[in-house]
């Protein structure tokens, strides 16, 4: 019995602990500056939440203040600390898609005497160490917010572990995926956008209310929980926060034992079925590691080859018509932007437009205007966000992937200039962006035209606002694809450029957004002038520009003129946007070669 027992713990010792690949990432990760950096920024954001809540604590604050003020601190800290791991989350974990192919070290990792479960229990605890470290290292702020009361030790750690977990399921994805081999690099783009759009459209049906469970009692905005909040990090966390009160086990006797688990316990629930997915999408991944697969097609890829046109035995495509810039062609319309390129976008945009119809027939079901303006300005941040994130991702992936396949020595031995590459990714990028675009815009025309038509008395937006968020939204996304094209120019790894790229857009983002929040707050009638420079500012600020004022009675005389200032802002704002965009693609046509030259002699 002692020697089955020694035999299992030295061959769980070999799995985890001691596994070749987790040591050599955990002995050599703390030695970067870059992941230096990271923690200071995810330290210092959950700090600044603090401190700002902190601020609000009179200094005649009783006992029963301070715990009321600890308990919102906490709140903002854990709603933080999840937003940033499911970010970070799919940041670091998203490289295992490609990264070991890239490097050409997978076929190496294959030959060596590590079992399958060493090889992808290993890959994924080295994606997930530093995700969790920082979990980790943020824990004393939490513990610190006790003090003051209001905050129990069952909250920290359910907090702690809806945001362990998701994480954990993101790595067993990806991991997943990369074994499986069912998409080649290009799969991060769906991958990003698969995570974002479930995030967004299951937090969506969690407000409808034909998705709450009728046992729950109703929580401060009057909604009740939903049933998919054991499905959803963010639903589950309002639960652990007690923002969303659960249903009485006692209440819910009508029902089986593994519903009223669900159903009262969200929180539990989640991290119980998200580890256990995992476990399910690991033991999956160990029975493709060492099978043979075709790594430079994707699944739908081959599925939609079956339609190709045969003659013989080859299969031949239909002749494609080449821009004039084969390079700009190539990275609008081919498949090296993203495998399922095609189909997410249809997916995107047919989701958006019936979203967009679910809100207007809900607005005019209820006729509730402020309550329409909040959702439908929510939605349209959380879709420019989303487009933001795809656009720069894609760009930071433009000139890397080149150097890592090798085509770029090929490029450049072309008759094709610097200018001309730059010029051809840069408007091949932004091509594949606009259809994106389209969502947001027809969601807003569809209010603009129904409050001009159908009913003046309760419109939402003006007629002239989604050609204004329609020309500001390419502003805002040429400003990412640019950024992120630099960034892939001076990256030298597809997964460093991404990180540095989508980490610094989201860190100057929420800065240039709280700046320009509190000038519009403060402004009134400028504000429509202010507020088409930031994105998320000008999207709340042309939805509900009552925000600006007092009160709608305030805001009733400004009308016209605002609506005149937000023309002159977005002509003002698009010619900064625009104007940056073209100073840096100068730039970068300047410093294309010489970097170039630098990197190849690092390398050599």
């Amino acid at each position: 019995m002692n020697d089955a027992f020694s035999r299992l713990g030295k061959a769980f010792w070999r799995l985890i602990p001691a596994n070749p690949i987790l040591v050599r990432v955990v002995q050599g990760g703390s030695r970067r500056s870059r992941h230096l950096w990271i923690r200071f920024a995810y330290l210092g954001i959950l700090m600044v939440v603090v401190l700002f809540a902190m601020t609000q604590i009179s200094g005649s604050a009783t006992l029963v203040d301070l715990a009321k003020s600890a308990s919102q601190m906490f709140m903002g800290a854990s709603i933080a600390q999840l937003a940033l791991m499911c970010f970070l989350a799919p940041m670091f974990t998203a490289g295992a898609i490609t990264q070991e192919r890239d490097a050409q070290t997978y076929n190496i990792l294959l030959t060596t005497p590590l079992s399958n479960a060493q090889i992808v229990l290993g890959t994924l605890t080295s994606r997930l160490y530093f995700v969790l470290v920082l979990l980790l290292a943020g824990l004393p702020i939490f513990l610190i917010m006790m003090i003051y009361g209001g905050v129990r030790v069952t909250q920290i750690v359910q907090s702690a572990a809806i945001a362990g977990s998701t994480a954990i399921i993101t790595g067993s994805l990806a991991i997943c995926i990369s074994m499986i081999r069912v998409g080649t690099r290009k799969t991060i783009f769906s991958f990003y956008m698969m995570i974002a759009f479930y995030l967004f459209a299951v937090y969506a049906l969690g407000q409808w209310s034909n998705t709450w469970i009728s046992e729950a009692p109703r929580g401060v905005n009057g909604n009740q929980l939903s049933w998919l909040a054991s499905f959803h990090p963010f639903l589950s966390l309002d639960v652990a926060l007690n923002r969303m009160p659960a249903p009485d086990p006692a209440a819910l006797v009508g029902r089986n034992a593994l519903q009223r688990y669900f159903l009262a316990t969200p929180q539990n629930a989640y991290v119980l079925m998200t580890l256990s997915i995992s476990i399910v999408l690991v033991i999956i991944s160990m029975f493709f590691v060492r099978r043979a697969k075709d790594s430079e097609t994707s699944l739908l890829s081959r599925i939609f080859s079956r339609g190709a046109r045969r003659e013989g035995d080859e299969i031949r495509r239909k002749p494609r018509n080449v821009w004039k810039n084969p390079v700009a062609w190539r990275e609008a319309t081919s498949r090296a932007s993203a495998a399922t390129k095609g189909f997410l976008q249809i997916v995107l945009l047919g989701g958006g437009v019936l979203g967009a119809i679910a809100l207007l027939v809900n607005h005019i079901s209820t006729g509730d205007v402020a309550a329409t303006r909040n959702y439908l300005s929510a939605v349209l941040t959380v879709e420019l966000g989303m487009i933001l994130l795809v656009a720069t991702n894609t760009a930071a992936s433009a000139l890397t992937k080149e150097r890592e396949s090798l085509s770029m020595d090929i490029l450049l031995t072309t008759p094709l200039t610097s200018k001309y590459i730059v010029w051809g990714k840069l408007r091949g990028l932004v091509t594949f962006t606009v259809p994106l675009l389209a969502i947001p815009v027809i969601t807003t025309m569809l209010f603009s035209v129904h409050g001009l038509f159908v009913d003046p008395d309760k419109r939402v937006v003006q007629i002239e606002t989604a050609f204004l968020i329609g020309t500001m939204m390419f502003g805002y996304a040429a400003g990412a694809c640019i950024w992120g094209l630099n960034r892939s120019l001076h990256g030298r790894k597809t997964v460093q450029a991404v990180m540095v790229a989508v980490g610094v857009m989201v860190v100057v983002g929420l800065i240039m957004h709280f700046i320009a929040d509190a000038i519009v707050v403060k402004s009134r009638q400028a504000s429509g002038f202010v507020a088409p420079f930031t994105p998320f500012t000008c999207i709340s600020t042309m939805i509900d520009p009552v925000r600006a004022f007092d009160s709608k009675s305030d805001f009733q005389p400004h009308v016209n003129e605002l609506r005149v200032w937000f023309m002159i802002g977005t002509a003002a704002a698009f010619t900064a946007w625009i104007g940056v965009v073209l100073a840096a693609y100068k730039g970068m046509v300047r410093n294309f070669d010489m970097t170039l030259r630098k990197q190849t002699a690092q390398v050599g």
